[in-house]
Protein backbone atom coordinates (compact mmCIF):
# COMPACT_ATOMS: atom_id res chain seq x y z
CA UNK A 1 0.00 0.00 0.00
CA UNK A 2 1.19 3.47 -0.83
CA UNK A 3 1.27 5.92 2.07
CA UNK A 4 -0.25 9.07 0.61
CA UNK A 5 0.14 12.11 2.86
CA UNK A 6 -1.72 15.35 2.29
CA UNK A 7 0.06 18.45 3.55
CA UNK A 8 -2.16 20.56 5.81
CA UNK A 9 -1.09 23.69 3.92
CA UNK A 10 -2.48 22.28 0.65
CA UNK A 11 -6.05 21.88 1.90
CA UNK A 12 -8.59 23.88 -0.10
CA UNK A 13 -9.77 26.89 1.90
CA UNK A 14 -13.25 26.84 0.39
CA UNK A 15 -14.14 23.23 1.26
CA UNK A 16 -17.17 23.07 3.54
CA UNK A 17 -16.48 19.44 4.34
CA UNK A 18 -13.25 17.48 4.62
CA UNK A 19 -13.08 13.67 5.03
CA UNK A 20 -10.32 11.21 5.76
CA UNK A 21 -10.45 7.40 5.71
CA UNK A 22 -9.91 5.76 9.09
CA UNK A 23 -9.24 2.35 10.60
CA UNK A 24 -10.17 1.65 14.21
CA UNK A 25 -7.92 -0.50 16.42
CA UNK A 26 -9.66 -1.82 19.54
CA UNK A 27 -7.98 -3.75 22.33
CA UNK A 28 -9.80 -6.58 24.08
CA UNK A 29 -8.47 -6.99 27.62
CA UNK A 30 -9.32 -9.78 30.04
CA UNK A 31 -10.83 -8.68 33.34
CA UNK A 32 -10.15 -11.31 36.01
CA UNK A 33 -12.03 -11.44 39.26
CA UNK A 34 -11.94 -13.99 42.04
CA UNK A 35 -14.20 -16.65 40.51
CA UNK A 36 -14.89 -15.41 37.00
CA UNK A 37 -13.33 -13.74 33.98
CA UNK A 38 -14.81 -11.27 31.53
CA UNK A 39 -13.37 -8.84 29.01
CA UNK A 40 -13.44 -5.13 28.32
CA UNK A 41 -12.79 -3.05 25.18
CA UNK A 42 -10.39 -0.10 24.92
CA UNK A 43 -9.59 2.17 22.01
CA UNK A 44 -5.97 1.54 21.06
CA UNK A 45 -5.73 4.04 18.19
CA UNK A 46 -7.37 5.36 15.05
CA UNK A 47 -5.19 5.18 11.92
CA UNK A 48 -5.85 7.98 9.41
CA UNK A 49 -5.19 8.07 5.66
CA UNK A 50 -5.41 5.84 2.60
CA UNK A 51 -1.96 4.34 3.01
CA UNK A 52 -2.34 3.14 6.58
CA UNK A 53 -5.97 2.09 6.59
CA UNK A 54 -6.43 -0.39 3.75
CA UNK A 55 -9.34 -2.80 3.71
CA UNK A 56 -9.61 -5.52 6.30
CA UNK A 57 -12.12 -8.05 7.52
CA UNK A 58 -14.24 -6.49 10.26
CA UNK A 59 -12.72 -7.37 13.59
CA UNK A 60 -9.66 -9.16 12.29
CA UNK A 61 -6.75 -9.67 14.67
CA UNK A 62 -4.12 -6.97 14.09
CA UNK A 63 -1.58 -8.03 16.72
CA UNK A 64 -1.22 -9.43 20.22
CA UNK A 65 0.30 -7.66 23.20
CA UNK A 66 0.65 -8.37 26.91
CA UNK A 67 -2.46 -6.47 27.97
CA UNK A 68 -4.72 -8.04 25.32
CA UNK A 69 -5.41 -8.66 21.66
CA UNK A 70 -5.85 -5.74 19.25
CA UNK A 71 -8.48 -6.04 16.51
CA UNK A 72 -9.11 -3.69 13.60
CA UNK A 73 -12.09 -2.42 11.66
CA UNK A 74 -11.72 -0.38 8.47
CA UNK A 75 -14.02 1.62 6.21
CA UNK A 76 -14.71 4.61 8.45
CA UNK A 77 -14.53 8.30 7.59
CA UNK A 78 -13.53 11.15 9.90
CA UNK A 79 -15.32 14.20 8.53
CA UNK A 80 -14.95 17.86 9.42
CA UNK A 81 -17.94 20.13 8.76
CA UNK A 82 -17.75 23.90 8.41
CA UNK A 83 -20.72 24.49 10.70
CA UNK A 84 -19.07 22.50 13.53
CA UNK A 85 -15.87 24.56 13.60
CA UNK A 86 -16.64 26.12 16.98
CA UNK A 87 -16.79 22.65 18.57
CA UNK A 88 -13.53 21.68 16.86
CA UNK A 89 -11.94 24.89 18.14
CA UNK A 90 -12.96 24.01 21.71
CA UNK A 91 -11.41 20.56 21.21
CA UNK A 92 -8.18 22.10 19.92
CA UNK A 93 -7.77 24.40 22.92
CA UNK A 94 -8.49 21.64 25.44
CA UNK A 95 -5.69 20.01 27.42
CA UNK A 96 -5.97 16.76 25.50
CA UNK A 97 -7.91 16.72 22.19
CA UNK A 98 -9.79 13.44 21.76
CA UNK A 99 -11.08 11.26 18.98
CA UNK A 100 -14.23 9.24 19.67
CA UNK A 101 -15.27 5.82 18.39
CA UNK A 102 -18.94 4.93 18.82
CA UNK A 103 -19.65 1.20 19.30
CA UNK A 104 -22.80 -0.88 19.60
CA UNK A 105 -23.38 -4.32 21.01
CA UNK A 106 -23.21 -6.92 18.25
CA UNK A 107 -25.66 -9.70 19.00
CA UNK A 108 -25.89 -11.10 15.48
CA UNK A 109 -24.34 -14.52 14.85
CA UNK A 110 -22.13 -13.30 11.99
CA UNK A 111 -20.10 -11.04 14.32
CA UNK A 112 -17.00 -12.60 15.80
CA UNK A 113 -17.00 -10.06 18.64
CA UNK A 114 -19.63 -8.65 20.94
CA UNK A 115 -18.83 -5.10 19.81
CA UNK A 116 -19.39 -3.31 16.51
CA UNK A 117 -17.82 0.14 15.86
CA UNK A 118 -20.25 2.30 13.90
CA UNK A 119 -18.78 5.81 13.80
CA UNK A 120 -15.55 7.79 14.27
CA UNK A 121 -15.71 11.49 15.14
CA UNK A 122 -13.76 14.34 16.68
CA UNK A 123 -16.96 16.17 17.65
CA UNK A 124 -17.65 15.91 21.39
CA UNK A 125 -21.33 16.86 20.99
CA UNK A 126 -21.89 14.07 18.45
CA UNK A 127 -20.15 11.54 20.70
CA UNK A 128 -22.19 12.71 23.69
CA UNK A 129 -25.43 12.26 21.72
CA UNK A 130 -24.50 8.63 21.06
CA UNK A 131 -23.53 8.11 24.71
CA UNK A 132 -26.93 9.40 25.83
CA UNK A 133 -28.59 6.63 23.79
CA UNK A 134 -26.54 3.97 25.65
CA UNK A 135 -23.99 3.40 22.89
CA UNK A 136 -20.43 2.74 24.05
CA UNK A 137 -18.13 5.68 23.26
CA UNK A 138 -14.40 4.97 23.46
CA UNK A 139 -11.81 7.76 23.41
CA UNK A 140 -8.12 8.29 22.88
CA UNK A 141 -5.83 11.17 21.99
CA UNK A 142 -6.35 12.52 18.50
CA UNK A 143 -3.64 11.33 16.09
CA UNK A 144 -1.08 14.10 15.37
CA UNK A 145 -1.67 14.07 11.60
CA UNK A 146 -5.44 14.47 12.11
CA UNK A 147 -4.81 17.25 14.63
CA UNK A 148 -2.95 19.21 11.93
CA UNK A 149 -5.82 18.84 9.45
CA UNK A 150 -8.38 19.84 12.07
CA UNK A 151 -6.33 22.88 13.06
CA UNK A 152 -5.98 24.01 9.44
CA UNK A 153 -9.69 23.46 8.81
CA UNK A 154 -10.64 25.53 11.87
CA UNK A 155 -8.22 28.32 10.94
CA UNK A 156 -9.76 28.44 7.46
CA UNK A 157 -13.40 28.52 8.51
CA UNK A 158 -13.89 29.68 12.10
CA UNK A 159 -14.14 33.28 13.17
CA UNK A 160 -15.04 33.69 16.85
CA UNK A 161 -17.98 35.97 17.52
CA UNK A 162 -17.13 38.56 20.18
CA UNK A 163 -19.23 38.35 23.32
CA UNK A 164 -21.93 41.01 23.54
CA UNK A 165 -23.75 41.63 26.76
CA UNK A 166 -27.41 42.05 25.99
CA UNK A 167 -29.14 45.16 27.15
CA UNK A 168 -32.09 44.71 29.42
CA UNK A 169 -35.44 45.96 28.21
CA UNK A 170 -37.40 48.43 30.26
CA UNK A 171 -40.79 46.80 30.79
CA UNK A 172 -42.41 49.57 32.84
CA UNK A 173 -45.18 51.61 31.25
CA UNK A 174 -43.81 55.08 32.01
CA UNK A 175 -40.17 54.23 31.27
CA UNK A 176 -39.10 54.29 34.92
CA UNK A 177 -37.57 51.16 36.44
CA UNK A 178 -39.82 49.17 38.71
Amino acid sequence: MENRVIQAESLPDLATRLSFPATVLLEKRAVKRQFWQSHSWYLDTVAIGDGVTGVCEAGELAYRQDAGDVYRWSGFQVTFYKDACERYWHALISDEPKIYVVCRDAYEAEHAHDIDPISVTVDYDEALAFAETDDLVLTTRIPPELYQYMERFVLSHYRPVPFKKRKRKNWSKDGKPV
